[in-house]
């Protein structure tokens, strides 16, 4: 599952043979896509005994099980029972005089990510809380980097989801990367260049990570899953090119919330069946601690629902449809002239930030959309009503 990969391993491992590999560097792509595959190259030719990633050597070796004791490897994680600071989590923390102490639950929670990592470089894992790279983790790591190599020879340091920095750690570590020691390369990933400080953009070499292709992303899952091809079909297009969105969708239940909010759709365009459907948004959504990985998902489905009804509108059923394994009941649906669907569009992307960003009710924001989409079929224009 690494043929979008290839490429850009073998140039970057070229680089460094070569020893023409920037200090630093930044990758760039999807969760899932597979940043973490090439760190992983990169770190095993860099600490390498013949700078190829020969998978032999002492370097290679202990680089693909994360002992090697010059390979720093930082990642964003929650923080479990605060309140209980028993141990360092990172091996170059100093267990003695480090702040960066934390629970075993923590512990437990990283032995777990680094686990299920290696099993699969593409794997997502979706923490139950929210995870960052605090400030204590980054002291240490700048500490370790003041000091030579333990083997003598290159040190790697590689920093998962750098966007995920804590509050003034970003700020620390910018020194880092401007003036990295000589004997010391940098890796960095993310998948929200946006959210990085311009000052760190222009101070890397930046890796942009391809999306595979849909076709890759099938054989994969079909190896893997035991659904049906049309399914198979979907989860591909869902994952936008990043084969472990596709194995993390595919874990979330996609079909059956994909199936229920199509059903809202149908509701919609039954003007009959619109009470009906305020009760059933009603029963779903109502709780402020709605669970925010299933908010963003159900818009991915609603944008997916949206962007498939244009395709039938412009008579291109075959060309990128999403939801390939309905495409049956697609075509019995009425479709909204092109204007609705604009409306349903800019709707959708109002609600998303809405919800999202500004924290609106989940409740309250999805019964403004679905009014809003069913008004808009009689009167295909730009929609008046207000977010509350």
């Amino acid at each position: 599952m690494d043929n979008h990969l290839k490429n850009i391993s073998k140039r970057l491992k070229s680089l460094v043979k070569n020893e023409d590999l920037n200090q630093s560097i930044l990758l760039i792509g999807k969760d899932g896509i597979g940043k973490f595959k090439i760190v992983m190259d990169i770190a095993a030719a860099l600490l390498c005994d013949s700078l190829t990633a020969c998978g032999k050597c002492f370097g290679c070796k202990n680089v693909r099980n994360l002992q090697h004791p010059d390979f720093l490897f930082v990642f964003p994680f929650p923080k479990i029972r605060p309140e209980s600071r028993k141990s360092t989590v990172f091996s170059f923390s100093d267990p003695v005089s480090s702040n960066a102490r934390y629970s075993d639950d923590t512990r437990d929670e990283i032995d777990n990510y680094i686990s299920t990592r290696l099993e699969n470089p593409f794997a997502i894992v979706d923490f139950e809380k929210k995870e960052n790279i605090p400030v204590e983790v980054i002291k240490d790591l700048i500490l370790a980097l003041s000091k030579k190599p333990l083997l003598g020879g290159r040190r790697v340091v590689a920093i998962l989801n750098i966007d995920k920095m804590a509050f003034g750690a970003a700020d620390l570590f910018l020194k880092v990367v401007e003036e990295p020691p000589d004997d010391t390369h940098i890796i960095l990933t993310t998948a929200n260049p946006d959210q990085l400080m311009p000052t760190l953009l222009s101070r890397t070499d930046i890796v942009k990570i391809p999306p595979a292709a849909i076709e890759d992303i099938e054989t994969y899952l079909i190896k893997i899953l035991d659904i049906s091809e049309n399914q198979v079909a979907y989860l591909a297009r869902m994952s936008n090119g990043s084969p472990g969105r596709a194995l993390y969708l595919s874990q979330c239940d996609l079909l059956n919330r994909r199936n229920m909010i199509f059903s809202f759709f149908e509701k919609v365009l039954n003007r009959d069946e619109l009470p009906r459907l305020i009760g059933e948004i009603n029963r779903l959504y109502t709780g402020a601690a709605y669970p925010f990985g299933e908010t963003r998902l159900d818009f991915e489905i609603m944008e997916s629902i949206i962007h498939d009804l244009y395709l039938l509108n412009e008579n291109h059923l075959d060309n990128h449809f999403i939801n390939v394994d309905i495409k049956g009941k697609f075509r019995e649906m009425k479709v909204p002239e092109i204007e609705s669907l604009e409306i349903w569009k800019g709707c959708c992307g109002e609600v998303r930030k809405a919800c999202l960003v500004n924290n609106v009710s989940v409740n309250s924001a999805m019964i403004f959309f679905y009014i809003s989409c069913a008004d808009s079929i009689d009167n295909p224009v730009r929609v008046r009503l207000k977010l509350p």
